[in-house]
This record gives C-alpha cells, sequence and structure tokens, in this order.
C-alpha cells in the first residue's frame, strides 16, 4: 500500500543538484534562529558589563547538532569571570530551548569563549587558525 499524498510536498521529484523546497525552508529557519541565538547572547555579555563579539560556525545544515557558537571577549580576565559564572553557562543552553534548537540536537551544540589576548598570543591575531 502507498502511503498518502502529503501536500506539503512538491508534486514532482526533485532533479540531482536541485535543493528541495522543504529542505531549504528548513535551513533558512536554523539560521534564523542562530542570529536570535547570537544577538541574544551578546545581550547576556553586555549586560554582565563586557564588550563581546559573537559568531557561529558548524555544518548545522547537515545536522543541527554541528553547531558552536564563538564568544570574543578582549581580555583573559573577563573570559575567566564569565567562565566561572554556572548562571552565564546555564543561560547559554536556556537560550537553545528559547529559541526553539531542535532538541535532540541540544545537548551536542557548544558554547566557546576566548579571549582576543589568547588568540594573540598564540595564533597571531588569527581566529581562523585558533579553531582550526
Amino acid at each position: 500500500m502507498l502511503p498518502e499524498k502529503d501536500s506539503t510536498r512538491p508534486i514532482r521529484p526533485v532533479a540531482a543538484g536541485e535543493l528541495d523546497p522543504l529542505e531549504l525552508k528548513m535551513k533558512i529557519l536554523l539560521k534564523w534562529k542562530i542570529w536570535r541565538i547570537e544577538a541574544a547572547i551578546k545581550s547576556l555579555i553586555v549586560a554582565e558589563g563586557h564588550k563581546p563579539f559573537v559568531w557561529s560556525f558548524g555544518a548545522y545544515y547537515i545536522d543541527p547538532k554541528h553547531l558552536v557558537f564563538v564568544v570574543g571577549i578582549p581580555t583573559d580576565e573577563e573570559r575567566d569571570k564569565l567562565k566561572a559564572l554556572d548562571s552565564f553557562r546555564s543561560s547559554l543552553r536556556e537560550l537553545l530551548v528559547k529559541y526553539n534548537w531542535p532538541q535532540k540536537a541540544r545537548a551536542h551544540v557548544a558554547f566557546d569563549i576566548e579571549s582576543q589576548e589568547t588568540v594573540d598570543r598564540e595564533d597571531n591575531g588569527n581566529w581562523w587558525y585558533h579553531y582550526k
């Protein structure tokens, strides 16, 4: 017996190399959620009195668990203070719930806090090499 027709799926088959419209919508939705989470992380850190830069990387479009949020802080001292705050760590995790990141992926998403001082010292100021 054949499954019932799903009216949300395209009637014609998707050609090789062509993106499924539903898949495209999901990728756009995930990226939108990432932008919202990044903005919320920045707000949390500004509330702590720091001047952060926040970005993310990963293959979340393959599987949402492959995602890392990076919080860049100017000094080692500020980084250590943020890392010591358990409430800050739990606030970061709560953002995944707030912005409805896929539940099965939440435990795998990483949050890293690093200082510009460390990147300058260890990788000549190059963030890309630092995370390579």
